[in-house]
């Protein structure tokens, strides 16, 4: 499976778990360690896109064509 999507699958679950931790912790309910886990999710995920977008960039066969069709 290629790194960016990895990144883009931690992402959408890291922001799906901080939206609901979000909304434990307005509610009287534990939301405090999924509002963490949702944040380290997220931030894991935009780390790994940002890697992988780098990678793909710099790389010496990056046709910036390719991307457009």
């Amino acid at each position: 499976m290629p790194g960016h999507r990895i990144g883009t699958i931690l992402a959408v679950i890291g922001a799906f778990l901080t939206l609901a931790g979000v909304t434990l912790y307005v509610l009287p309910g534990p939301g405090l360690p999924l509002l963490v886990l949702g944040l380290v999710t997220l931030t894991a995920g935009l780390a790994t896109l940002t890697k992988t977008r780098r990678n793909k960039a710099s790389g010496p066969h990056h046709d910036r064509n390719r991307e457009l069709t």
